[in-house]
This record gives C-alpha cells, sequence and structure tokens, in this order.
C-alpha cells in the first residue's frame, strides 16, 4: 500500500489523468500568458540523469517526464490549487511545517485585493514561479536569486545539512540580504511574511522531491520502470473512459492501486524524510556562547584578542586561502556553490567552457558564475553582521557555498576570528603589531 500520502489525495490523480499529459506538455515547452501557471519541470536534473546512467545519445522514455508531472500534482497540486501533502500517523506533521491558509495566500495569480498571489507579487520575478530561481530577471542579477529546490539555504543559525528555521526565513525576508539584488520585504504585514516563509518551504520540499523521482530513473535496470509505464498506460486509458462497464470499473480500481503503489513503493518515504527535516529544525540550532571579555574593545587584553584573531585567520582558520591576505576576497576564486555544482560536475562538463555546457543552458540551467569569496574589508555581511551572526558563518559555515564549517575551532577561537574580521574594515592591519 501507499506508504506516505494519504490514499484518498493521491486519488487525485484520476481527476487530472488528462491534464497530467498537458502540464507534462507545459512544465517542457513553456506555456503563453493566457494559459494557467504551471510548476516548470527541472530539466536539467533530467538531463543530468540521463549524462550519469544512460550511454551517450540516448534518453530517457518520455513517459516519465508526464509520470513525474502527474505525481507531483497529484500531491502538491498547481500553483494556482496548491495542495499540501497529508502524510500519515494520528498528527500529521506537514502541519507544523507548513498551513494551507499560509500557502493558499502565498500561492495563485496576483490579487488586487491581496487575498492571494502574494509569492508572484514578490518574489516570482526572481526566484520563479517554481522556486527554481530561473525568473524572468534572474539571468541579470548577480549572485542569481536562490533556487529553493534542493531545500539548501544560506544564512541560517543551524548547521551543514539542516534547514533553516522559521525565524531564518523570517531574517532573512524582512532584512533582505546585503550586497545582494535580494530586498528587504519589512513593510509587509506579519501574516503575510509568514505565508511567505511557508510557501518557500512547500516549494522546497516539492523540488525536493522531484529531485528524488528524477534520482529514481537510475534504477531502470530493475525492469520497475517499464511496469510503471504499462500501468499507466492502461491506467490513463480507463480514465479517459466517462462512462465505465462493471467490468471496467474494477479493473479501474485494481489498476489505480497498483499503479500509485508502484509509484510510490520507493520514493514515498523520501516525502517523509523532507518534511521531518522542517520539523526537527528547532532542534538543530546552534547555541552560541556567550563571547569572552577579550572581545570588547576597552578590554586590556583587546589587542591580544585581536592578533590571535590574525593568527587563526592565516592559519589554523585557513580563512586567507579563500578571503586573500587581507581579506579583500582575491584567494581561491575558481570555486563554485552547490546550485552549480549539482550539474557542472556531470561528466564531459566543463564550466569554463560554454560550449561543453549549452545543452544544460538550454535546459534552463543559468550559466555558471564562481563563487568569490566575501570582501570582509567592505563591511558588507550577507548574512548580518552582527557578532553572533559571523561567529555562526565561521562556526556552521555557510550551506551549498564553499565556505565551509570550522570544526577543530574552539569558541574562543571562534570569537577571536570574528574580533578580527570585525576589524578589518576599518582599520591598517600591520598596525596591530604596534598595539600593546
Amino acid at each position: 500500500m501507499v506508504s506516505s500520502v494519504k490514499y484518498v489525495q493521491l486519488k487525485f490523480v484520476a481527476g487530472l489523468a488528462a491534464l497530467a499529459v498537458a502540464v507534462g506538455v507545459c512544465h517542457l515547452s513553456g506555456c503563453g500568458p493566457a494559459e494557467p501557471a504551471v510548476y516548470r519541470f527541472n530539466a536539467v536534473q533530467w538531463l543530468k540523469q540521463e549524462r550519469l546512467f544512460l550511454s551517450q545519445g540516448e534518453h530517457f522514455n518520455e513517459g516519465y517526464q508526464t509520470e513525474i508531472g502527474s505525481l507531483l500534482t497529484a500531491v502538491f497540486g498547481t500553483p494556482d490549487q496548491p495542495l499540501i501533502p497529508a502524510l500519515l500517523g494520528e498528527k500529521d506533521p506537514i502541519n507544523d511545517v507548513v498551513t494551507s491558509q499560509h500557502v493558499d495566500l502565498a500561492a495563485g495569480p496576483v490579487r488586487a485585493d491581496q487575498s492571494a498571489g502574494l509569492f508572484r507579487r514578490y518574489c516570482a520575478h526572481c526566484h520563479g514561479i517554481t522556486g527554481d530561481g530561473g525568473g524572468p530577471s534572474a539571468a541579470y542579477l548577480n549572485p542569481y536569486p536562490r533556487d529553493f529546490r534542493m531545500g539548501k539555504f544560506k544564512y541560517k543559525s543551524t548547521p551543514l545539512r539542516s534547514v533553516p528555521t522559521d525565524a531564518n526565513l523570517t531574517e532573512t525576508l524582512i532584512n533582505g540580504v546585503p550586497g545582494t539584488p535580494m530586498p528587504s520585504f519589512a513593510t509587509l504585514p506579519e501574516q503575510e511574511i509568514a505565508a511567505l516563509v511557508d510557501y518557500v518551504k512547500f516549494l522546497a520540499m516539492r523540488g525536493q522531491y522531484e529531485r528524488y523521482l528524477m534520482e529514481e530513473l537510475s534504477n531502470l535496470d530493475s525492469g520497475e520502470p517499464l511496469v510503471r509505464i504499462e500501468l499507466a498506460d492502461r491506467y490513463r486509458q480507463l480514465a479517459a473512459i466517462e462512462v465505465r462497464d462493471s467490468d471496467q470499473s474494477r479493473e479501474f480500481d485494481d489498476i489505480q492501486e497498483r499503479y500509485l503503489d508502484s509509484m510510490f513503493s520507493r520514493v514515498g518515504e523520501l516525502l517523509d524524510d523532507s518534511v521531518s527535516r522542517w520539523v526537527d529544525a528547532e532542534d538543530d540550532v546552534t547555541e552560541i556562547p556567550d563571547a569572552p571579555a577579550a572581545f570588547s574593545s576597552g578590554h586590556p587584553e583587546h589587542a591580544s584578542f585581536l592578533k590571535r584573531g590574525r593568527e587563526l585567520f592565516h592559519k589554523k582558520g585557513n580563512c586567507a586561502q579563500c578571503h586573500g591576505e587581507t581579506g579583500v576576497g582575491n584567494g581561491q576564486i575558481d570555486s563554485f556553490d552547490d546550485w552549480s555544482n549539482d550539474w557542472i560536475k556531470t561528466p564531459g562538463v566543463n564550466p569554463f567552457n560554454p560550449q561543453t555546457f549549452q545543452e544544460f543552458t538550454q535546459a534552463g540551467a543559468l550559466s555558471p558564475r564562481p563563487a568569490r569569496p566575501r570582501n570582509l574589508t567592505e563591511a558588507i555581511y550577507r548574512g548580518g553582521g552582527q557578532p553572533e551572526k559571523i561567529y555562526l558563518r565561521i562556526a556552521n559555515g555557510i550551506e551549498g557555498t564553499p565556505m565551509p564549517a570550522a570544526p577543530a575551532l574552539k569558541p574562543q577561537e571562534i570569537w577571536a576570528l570574528v574580533a578580527f574580521v570585525k576589524y578589518l574594515p576599518y582599520n591598517d592591519v600591520d598596525a596591530l603589531d604596534a598595539m600593546k
């Protein structure tokens, strides 16, 4: 039986059988302005899976695109009519992650009374309706807008491989991200901020689930996918019959159950896992210890504390490797973030040779740009300039970027680095040697 999503919700597929084919076409070819909004098919991930698991020139059966589209529509709905995945259990954990009230407020077309459409009003032009970071403005922005589908977020109080808390996402919306095109939405009412936070999580879970489904394509040699396609073909034939006789009705009920079980038997638990990560986010928050007394500029040992931070910057912390000897960001400048690495590490792709990744950009990928280390002398801190925020960036790293966590550093050493980083924009580093 279906292990992850309530069977009653999955019967929604039956009513969408004809729609699913149209949705699959829209996903791949795009729809004109008069067409209903659709979530864009992740053609870049599809192409990557083909490159990884098929011989050169071979392609997956296009029927799988329809199957993935119909499943996603059954579980998450459409941009105009989103659905909250309903998980099994006495208390659905999804309700602790997103609410239908918030998702309905954020989704849908823009309305004059602002009763819906918040995401398209404020976010989609950069992040895209799908949340894939591919909105109409995306290619012209530096850095590119965030692609939510990987479930990775940079500025948060949780460690690597953990999702952010609601407070983290709320803070990003209210403060924006300094030094980037991401603006502040501090003027929005609290409920609208909360609705956008929930919808970002909704899009992230949907995107992750789509990736899970595509990763299943690597199991083609098992024979199961062919059975799925055969089931799906018969399922759609029966679904298209408006008036079925009794034998056809019994067959339809049997085919529907087998079809849904086949599609979810191997990936159902992954949806549960995606939801659980968000449920557990609050438990993953990193505790920030108090700064030592020497962190204060008025403390008699502050100069020694700064010198210790400089030493850590160049040696144990190894910060200079990327940020440069003077912190201007001129160290290692040929690394990429995870949103690019996700596909540029595909065999045959050279991120510095556009001819090798033309197929990926045609599929919707944005041309890769190296992730430049921050120029610490500019005092522009994208994750916040408060000492506690910088502490988190050093301790936990920055998810999805070349900036690593620092598990080898003790809390006092991290605080010394924070003091040095805060010192860099306004002072001559060499002047430290003259300080007592």
